[in-house]
């Protein structure tokens, strides 16, 4: 099936907007909201996404004609509502493409409260992916930046290469690897199915995810590329963090690591399980904020009342 609208997701001058387009009806945004439930309908709009017909809202198996909406839209639904009523405050919107030898990633950041209670949240929303988490979650926003937790079991040690030094080929392999971020957040739907096919489960049944990030990578030639700075940059895109506490330690721990980064430095992922979680682009941009024991090699905290033996 062919395509209703335009999801290419660069402007004119080379900017790429964390819409689901640059222009046309997709261009939607909190400021600019669609007056139609039609626009949140991914499958009429990024049909070649999806595996059969049914009606899938925010990229959901879900129906807006029903009380009970299903599969958790409800937040995203709540959220469109308040941004219609302008009840929605921006908190960041950064337009993506490359830069002085990096990447950015489009994203966007909005404060509103929901529920019985005006719970305090933020939705994070790229390429028609959200993440919402309460605002206690992550403190350091307003400074832009993301707290990623990584939960490891019971490991003790953590492991995050620094990029310190590189040659000049070593630096020609990282910007190809950013030519291929910039690839996967070109268009909406390509972004769409890069960010979710590396977390293929259960949840995830329903996508057509054929496109993914190894056929972005052949694109632009970084699967050509040898060497242990391209193995490692090729596995970067498959590392997950999460962008809550209690998932790490929880599902994921005990032990877990805690680190910063800006937050156009993350692309989101696992949208659909709900354990928030996101990538990282740049791993030079990753600060680990525990202990350090060597070059690359972080103490690992834990559980509170857990423990490390």
């Amino acid at each position: 099936m062919a395509k209703r609208y335009s999801t290419s997701t660069v402007r004119s001058d080379g900017g790429i907007v964390p819409w689901l387009a640059a222009e046309g009806p997709l261009a939607y945004s909190p400021e600019n909201p669609p007056e139609s439930n039609y626009f949140f309908q991914y499958s009429w709009l990024m049909p070649s996404v999806y595996r059969d017909k049914r009606h899938y809202y925010f990229g959901k198996p879900s129906s807006l004609s029903r009380g009970d909406f299903g599969w958790g839209i409800e937040p995203f639904v709540d959220f469109w509502s308040k941004a219609r009523a302008g009840a929605v405050a921006p908190i960041y919107v950064v337009m993506g493409g490359k830069y002085d030898g990096g990447f950015a990633a489009p994203i966007a950041c909005y404060r509103y409260q929901t529920g019985w209670d005006n719970r305090d949240m933020y939705l994070l929303i790229q390429h028609g992916s959200y993440l919402d988490f309460d605002v206690a979650e992550q403190p350091l926003i307003k400074d832009g930046l993301l707290m990623l937790f990584r939960g490891v079991g019971r490991k003790q040690k953590f492991c995050w290469r620094t990029l310190e030094d590189l040659s000049p080929n070593q630096d020609r392999i990282l910007q190809r690897y950013f030519d291929a971020h910039e690839r996967a957040f070109s268009d909406a739907v390509v972004s769409f199915q890069v960010a979710h096919a590396l977390v293929c489960r259960c949840e995830t049944g329903f996508l057509q995810c054929e496109l993914c990030w190894t056929d972005v990578a052949r694109e632009v030639g970084l699967d050509r590329e040898q060497g242990p700075l391209a193995r490692l940059l090729k596995s970067v895109p498959r590392q997950s963090f999460t962008l809550v506490q209690r998932m790490a330690e929880g599902k994921f721990g005990p032990n877990y690591v805690r680190c910063t980064t800006p937050i156009n430095n993350v692309r989101i992922t696992s949208f659909f399980a709900g354990e928030c979680e996101v990538t990282v682009i740049d791993p030079r941009k990753v600060e680990i904020r525990t202990q350090r024991l060597g070059k690359s090699t972080y103490a690992c905290e834990r559980r509170s009342g857990g423990s490390l033996t």
